[in-house]
């Protein structure tokens, strides 16, 4: 699976900053050199070994995730049956701030914001106001997911 750099980069420092979590994909880099070696085709990525020389040479931009999931531990085990069911309920972030926003939006009158009374004036702004917060965090999950994949 194809990632941009910037992504790759964390998910390589969260590697280094947490040695005993078990990543089941490797790192690899195409046209990576790693001392004398020169290939142009995908090269895995140490952490430890490469990290360093990957900030210094923006060059290095192509990267992709490959499978490993030889050795997986219960946590490991644990966050990809997580992901899974997630996605099999569609129960994401993305899909429960999606919900709220529209049902929020369906509550919002636009004729109400001109009521005269206070009540229903004040529970109309509620509605509008929560959908828009809704929309707002919406789009910002949607542009943090962009960057990264």
């Amino acid at each position: 699976m194809p990632i941009k750099r910037d992504l790759a980069l964390r998910i390589i420092k969260y590697l280094l900053d947490n040695p005993s979590f078990h990543f089941p994909f490797l790192i690899v880099c195409q046209n990576y050199a790693s001392g004398l070696y020169l290939d142009d085709d995908f090269v895995e990525i140490v952490p430890q070994d490469d990290y360093e020389n990957l900030l210094q040479n923006p060059q290095y931009d192509t990267f992709e995730l490959w499978e490993n999931l030889q050795n997986l531990d219960l946590q490991t085990l644990q966050l990809l049956s997580k992901g899974f069911i997630e996605k099999i309920l569609n129960e994401d972030a993305m899909s429960l701030i999606e919900k709220s926003a529209k049902g929020y939006r369906e509550l919002w009158q636009l004729d109400l914001c001109e009521s005269i009374e206070i009540e229903e004036y004040g529970l109309n702004e509620f509605f509008g106001g929560k959908a828009e917060g809704f929309e707002e965090s919406l789009e910002i999950l949607k542009m943090s997911y962009k960057k990264l994949t």
